[in-house]
């Protein structure tokens, strides 16, 4: 398992992020969910394979985080290896191409998000089907190299439901065995993970963090 970096995060994980399996991280905008993703591949052993979808990926912020948790920025910087795929076409390649890609030097790969090119392409119906099947090769990448593999997903407003829901529910939920929602809280710069499913730790747990230049901290800290 890989740290998150936050105690109480991990125990609320079972000790962390898995190997083997997806962990779903999805919530509204700046929840935390890239930092977190970040955090996790800043903390881990090895390379990361950090496919960004979104252009949301910082090597400022990494730098930053780095620095200021008394690690090496350029060591850091070294081992997070950047994918940038600027449709979901390219996004498939490229999940594709991890599986020649990656070898026992990574410790992680990250998906930021999952569901961003998704979400534009104008007859995305037909595509939940290659949505799918690039979660399946996600899968067989994480059993394959018994690495975790984080899969980032965004929010939309569910109108018969009233309320906010992942995108693409029911494909990723049925891939992603440890799913994590991220939410903002009214004191500025907190927030709440909740555990929503999980292979063996009760549903419904939750802990508070906070957002630093560290990254993300308990609230006790």
């Amino acid at each position: 398992m890989l740290t998150t970096g936050v105690k109480s995060l991990d125990e609320l994980l079972g000790g962390g992020i898995a190997e083997g399996v997806l962990t779903q991280i999805y919530g509204s905008f700046a929840t935390g969910k890239t930092t977190l993703a970040v955090q996790v591949g800043l903390l881990s052993p090895g390379k990361v394979a950090y496919v960004d979808t979104e252009g949301g990926f910082s090597p400022e912020r990494l730098s930053q985080m780095a620095e200021a948790r008394g690690l090496d920025p350029e060591e850091a910087l070294q081992r997070f290896i950047l994918f940038t795929p600027s449709d979901f076409k390219e996004q498939r390649r490229t999940i594709g191409s991890l599986k020649k890609v990656l070898d026992g030097s990574f410790s992680l790969v990250v998906v930021d998000s999952i569901t961003a090119h998704y979400r534009v392409e104008e007859h995305r119906r037909n595509l939940t089907a290659e949505l799918g099947k690039q979660l399946q090769v996600l899968l067989w990448i994480a059993r394959r190299n018994r690495i975790p593999v984080i899969v980032i997903n965004q929010v939309h407003f569910d109108s018969r439901a009233e309320r906010m829901k992942p995108v693409a529910e029911h494909t990723l939920n049925y891939r992603t065995k440890d799913i994590l929602r991220l939410d903002k809280l009214s004191t500025p710069g907190l927030r709440v993970a909740i555990l929503e499913r999980h292979r063996f730790r009760p549903e419904g747990g939750m802990v508070y963090f906070r957002i630093t230049e560290k990254g993300i901290e308990d609230v006790s800290e």
